[in-house]
């Protein structure tokens, strides 16, 4: 169904999207399609130099968008740096600036003053893992190393808890304090193949997993040791994150990875009150959580081939089909499919370590973001009621969106 002319501007407005926009730079804009914005203005090629920005970011309390600068003249890397700009303001801080890391993913930590950033080293394997303050420039601090790096901040902003996997000493799960000083404590256990690690809300508890020869284990540790129990088991490669709530804990069991993880998702609840649900749509490639803890969007094939009239209907992209779950009764839902861009496809193969520094989702949880390729071929921004109720509503041409947490 098609939205009445007047919906969205009479609709009360949660939040803002940010996104790179087509001509390459940072902006900001409403789930109406209104204050489209800037926050930069320098992306692009002139004079033999290019410019372009990434790793758009929303600081939890939703007044700060972090983002990735790179400046390369004849094909030389001279700049890459780390920037925040004020969301309802003008202007942006250089952060952090390097001639030997090249900053390409960022994540905040959860009293929105710092910022942990994941770079690539000149001429090292290993990624590096920093802390910066948001507000001041050059305070940057080198926290640790490795390759693959996964991490999740604990609630209070203090630490850290870092998975890191391959290079010596092998699979390492890490607790990494900030406050008062810089300490890093490996955890006592033998993590297995996953990607990023789940702190709970209470900051008290870790879920992390094991393997062995008959598939995987997630489980949840106390942080001080004190305790463990086994949350799921499965066969695959573990995907996971928790609600916002923190009572239930969705997973990704995906018996193959390459290019795109695909797999069965299920969600269990954390203090094993209720039946897990186990989907019959499949395979997923991604879920997303609601900020309700209740509800969340998981990514499919679309195998049907025929994307909506308002999107290129092309065999050159990935088409994709966006549903909706009730994660407490099971019941799913179609909300859109669309041909998927640059920007959703760079982030599946890590969507649970996006998961915990971005969402698509609206504060209110009635419209979530998505980037397709336009009925013209371009990337562009929509939004879609998240009951599927009525066809996405075109923002602006760009890729790459999320919307604020605030």
């Amino acid at each position: 169904m098609s939205e009445g002319p007047f919906l969205r501007f009479l609709e009360k407005k949660s939040g803002l999207v940010g996104f790179v926009a087509a001509d390459g730079n940072v902006h900001i804009i409403n789930q109406a399609g209104r204050g489209n914005r800037a926050l930069t203005d320098d992306a692009g090629a002139r004079a033999g130099t290019r410019v372009s920005y990434s790793a758009l970011t929303w600081s939890p309390d939703g007044t700060h968008v972090a983002f990735t600068r790179s400046e390369v003249a004849s094909g030389n890397l001279t700049d890459a740096s780390l920037y925040a700009a004020r969301a309802r303001g003008s202007g942006s801080v250089l952060l952090f600036a390097s001639a030997r890391a090249q900053p390409f993913y960022l994540y905040w930590s959860p009293d929105s003053r710092r910022i942990s950033v994941l770079s690539q080293l000149t001429g090292v394997a290993d990624l590096e893992l920093g802390v910066c303050s948001s507000g001041a420039q050059q305070q940057y601090t080198a926290v640790d190393r490795g390759a693959p790096y996964y991490w999740d901040w604990l609630p209070d902003s203090s630490a850290l808890v870092a998975h890191v996997r391959g290079g010596a000493p092998g699979e390492r799960l890490s607790l990494i304090t900030l406050d008062p000083a810089l300490r890093k404590t490996d955890v006592p256990v033998q993590p297995g193949l996953f990607q990023a690690p789940d702190v709970t809300p209470d900051g008290k508890s870790i879920i992390y997993v094991t393997r062995d020869e008959g598939g995987f284990t997630l489980r949840l540790r106390a942080l001080d040791g004190s305790g463990e129990r086994t949350l799921a088991t499965g066969a695959g490669v573990p995907y996971f994150s928790l609600s916002r709530d923190g009572k239930r804990l969705a997973y990704l069991d995906a018996l193959s990875v390459q290019p795109v993880p695909q797999g069965v998702l299920s969600i269990v609840s954390v203090d094993g009150s209720s039946p897990a649900v186990r989907l019959t749509d499949a395979p997923v490639l991604a879920f997303f959580w609601a900020p309700d803890g209740r509800k969340l969007a998981f990514v499919m094939p679309d195998i049907s081939g025929t994307p909506d009239p308002m999107f290129q209907n092309s065999g050159d992209n990935l088409n994709v089909k966006l549903v909706g779950c009730d994660t407490v009764t099971g019941k799913t839902w179609f909300i859109s499919r669309f041909p998927s861009t640059t920007g959703l496809l760079s982030i599946l193969p890590f969507f649970d370590q996006y998961l915990r520094s971005s969402t698509i989702w609206a504060p209110d949880g009635r419209y979530i973001v998505f980037s397709a390729f336009s009925r013209t071929g371009e990337p562009a921004v929509y939004v879609v009621r998240s009951d599927g109720r009525l066809r996405p509503r075109f923002l602006a041409y760009g890729d790459s969106a999320f919307w604020s947490w605030k």
